[in-house]
């Protein structure tokens, strides 16, 4: 969502069209004509008298634009700005150039601010917030605090809490050789590899793989040829598991070709009270439409229990003990995708479920997460996009498994899904017919739209709760309803 601060210069050139219209008015007009009207603009709004939309619950705290603002100078930006959450702070970035700034949330400070070019969202060793950079003297990665928590380019990589060395000429499409992985500061590598090239096309972990994926210090390698494994970088002997799209407990070996794996994401799942899952893979009741292989498979995984690894988040049912879970997406050439939840640290199935799409595979490589995806920490609900089939976007249950809801009809098609926070989905409207307003707001679980014909929108929402509303021109901060007394 977009507005722009151009008040000063709509201030002048409506001064030059008033002075124009008076002179001339007095050549041509009778006296018993009326005055022409005020044609000078509305100064912006200090204070908001709009509707609050769904999950703004506590008051305006300051304005980013106009009068009293005492904003960054980017918010005077010719051609407006975009403000995205990042954290527990705001990334505010230019329309008419490529310069970006950093602010924290809840006072409005500069945390950051550059002129590289945001390639994406990541996140550091200890799994917060982080941006990906790329400039004139090469990639770095900044936090939601505006710390530099790596730098590198060229053949160093960064793979979240993790500096990768790969090989000189290194490619996609020639992707085999010498690695070296160290921790985010650089210094002496904690394991090198050589990544073998193939002879025959049964996959085989000894021979490594691409590291394309990090989360609480476990390193996930794609070999190109439809493995994927787990190391431990610290204690790198043996794989921790690994696990093609062909198992028994996935597609099965009828999957031709292999498919291929692409990590999605990474999640807290509740722990197992027992220490077992339930007889029945959740996962099954979701997958709409999926082949008897894959819902045979999802069957004979969920019969086998995740064991609780370390990790400090609350899982979305609230319950402290949580494991570490990883999303994978298994593709096959004009075949629907298959989903797949693994235990980070075991690689036991969680639960499965096929989307409707026929989404691609990824040939880069390209370091997780998917892009596009949205969650709602709080309910776990998921959205993924889909490339192909019946729906552009579904959602989905991150510890069940279980299909949601998806985008159905023409208008539902034409929403663009922007974030999710606080129970609530907040997609852009503006290319479908049947909504007044630029903005529609759902229940993240349900799909139920939680207001309509609003006047104001929630441009992003920080970790921490405080929200970007925009309102008559102007962008108003909201502090949530717990917010520390002078916030």
């Amino acid at each position: 969502m977009r507005t722009t601060r151009r008040a000063p210069r709509a201030a002048t050139a409506g001064a030059v069209f008033v002075a124009g219209a008076v002179l001339l008015g007095s050549g041509a007009c009778t006296p018993d004509e009326p005055d022409p009207p005020d044609t000078s603009p509305r100064p912006l709004p200090t204070a908001f008298e709009g509707e609050r939309p769904p999950g703004v619950e506590g008051d305006p705290v300051r304005h980013l634009h106009g009068p009293g603002a005492d904003g960054p100078d980017i918010l005077d930006d010719d051609m407006g700005v975009r403000i995205q959450a990042l954290g527990d702070a705001f990334l505010i970035s230019s329309n008419s150039e490529e310069r970006h700034l950093l602010q924290r949330a809840s006072d409005g400070e500069t945390l950051w601010q550059g002129e590289q070019r945001v390639d994406g969202f990541t996140r550091t060793a200890d799994g917060g917030p982080a941006l990906r950079l790329t400039g004139e003297g090469g990639a770095s990665v900044v936090d939601d605090e505006g710390e530099t928590v790596w730098e590198g380019g060229g053949r160093d990589v960064y793979v979240p809490g993790f500096s990768v060395h790969r090989p000189e000429e290194w490619s996609p499409e020639d992707p085999h050789g010498a690695f070296a992985v160290s921790g985010p500061d650089g210094g002496d590598p904690l394991w090198e590899y050589t990544f073998e090239e193939p002879d025959d096309s049964a996959p085989d972990p000894e021979r490594m793989g691409v590291p394309v994926a990090a989360d609480d210090g476990v390193l996930l390698l794609d070999d190109g040829a439809g493995l994927l494994q787990a190391r431990d970088p610290e204690d790198p002997g043996e794989p921790l598991w690994s696990v093609t799209g062909d198992d028994s407990d996935l597609l099965g070996d009828g999957a031709v070709p292999r498919p291929a794996p692409q990590v999605v994401g990474h999640y807290a799942l509740p722990a197992p009270e027992d220490g077992s899952t339930e007889e029945d893979s959740p996962g099954d009741e979701g997958s709409d439409g999926a082949s008897d292989e894959a819902s045979e498979g999802a069957s004979d995984g969920a019969e086998e229990s995740p064991t609780p690894s370390s990790g400090d988040d609350t899982a979305p049912d609230g319950s402290e003990a949580t494991v570490r879970g990883v999303l994978v997406r298994w593709t096959r050439p004009e075949e629907p995708s298959l989903l797949s939840m693994h235990d980070l640290h075991t690689g036991e199935v969680v639960w499965t479920l096929q989307e409707p799409g026929t989404n691609p595979a990824d040939p880069d490589f390209a370091p997780d997460p998917l892009a596009g995806a949205v969650l709602d920490p709080g309910t776990g609900t998921l959205m993924l996009p889909q490339a192909g089939g019946r729906t552009p976007m579904v959602a989905l249950d991150t510890a069940t498994g279980d299909l949601l809801w998806e985008f159905e009809g023409q208008d539902e098609r034409a929403l663009s899904v922007a974030f999710a926070a606080g129970g609530f989905v907040y997609a852009d409207a503006r290319g479908a017919d049947d909504t007044d307003s630029t903005q529609v707001v759902l229940e993240a679980p349900s799909k139920d739209e939680a207001a309509e014909g609003l006047d104001s929108f929630v441009e992003a929402v920080s970790a921490d709760g405080y929200a970007v509303v925009v309102h008559d021109r102007q962008r108003f901060v909201f502090a949530p309803p717990d917010a520390p007394d002078g916030d």
